[in-house]
């Protein structure tokens, strides 16, 4: 050993060379060897381990059989745990499928339905009266004035709106005073009104027709007007048929039968004759 790193180790005190032998596993093993000899010169050098530094990293060889066991331990727990979640998948999946097997049986010996009559409140339908009510308006309006095409396309459309939305209220108007109307009256009467409503949209514009054709348009505003009055009214005049006794009412009625009476004699729905209004003149 050189003088040098002799004097290196001399000026060493006996903790920091005690710290080589006590940490062999960072120092080179000359240096560690060389501390041991220079405690030993000052006589005090401890029992210490100078076995040269191995690696802790890497498992020892009898450390080895150990862990491969606990691994395999563990893999086989995690095996174990898998294998019962998938028969508990199972059988719970075989149950369910068995629950809805018995559901369909179940369902199969069921007795077949009953079928009972149930009587409807539905309105009637009149598309065949309205066609043919239409074309009967048409007919009575002189070829002079169905020669213009907007006009006769906008009085088709009106005539067919009106007759739609008239014979339905007639059918319910009528179901009132035979004393025979339907637990849904009221509901009816919307449905109703509701179609009046196309009408109402339609109504807004104003129309240069021919001299036929706008008085039977201006009869048809002034009964389309009463009729939604009367519809809006009667639901609750209804009770101990007060709609009788009701002044309004009486006279709206009397208009709507003298003004459809005047677009057609006969009622499409009742089949009887309107009651036209007379007006007797005394000449003196």
């Amino acid at each position: 050993m050189s003088d040098t790193v002799t004097d290196f180790y001399h000026q060493k005190t006996d903790a920091e060379l005690l710290y080589f032998l006590e940490h062999p596993e960072q120092y080179q093993p000359s240096l560690v060897e060389a501390a041991r000899r220079e405690l030993q010169r000052r006589g005090k050098a401890p029992v210490v381990n100078t076995a040269p530094y191995q690696d802790t990293t890497t498992p020892r060889h009898e450390e080895v059989p150990t862990r491969s066991w606990g691994r395999m331990i563990a893999l086989g727990l995690g095996l174990l745990v898998l294998g019962g979640g998938s028969y508990w998948l199972q059988q719970r999946s075989e149950a369910q499928q068995a629950e809805l097997r018995a559901r369909e049986e179940a369902r199969r010996r069921l007795p077949p339905p009953k079928l009972t009559e149930v009587a409807t409140s539905a309105i009637p339908n009149y598309d065949g009266v309205v066609t043919r009510m239409v074309t009967e308006q048409l007919n009575k309006v002189p070829a002079s004035e169905k020669a213009n095409p907007q006009h006769l396309r906008q009085f088709r459309l009106l005539s067919k709106l009106f007759w739609r939305a008239q014979t339905q209220s007639e059918y319910l108007i009528n179901q009132a005073y035979e004393g025979d109307p339907s637990p849904s009256f009221a509901d009816q009467t919307l449905v109703v009104r509701q179609t009046w409503d196309a009408w109402n949209q339609a109504a807004v514009y104003t129309y240069k027709f021919g001299p036929e054709m706008q008085e039977r348009y201006t009869r048809m505003q002034k009964t389309a007007s009463h009729q939604q009055h009367i519809l809006d009214i009667l639901p609750k005049l209804l009770p101990n048929r007060q709609f009788l006794q009701d002044d309004d009412m009486t006279t709206r009625t009397k208009e709507v039968q003298d003004l459809v009476g005047y677009l057609t004699p006969i009622s499409p729905v009742t089949g009887q004759r309107y009651r036209r209004t007379l007006i007797k003149m005394k000449l003196i």
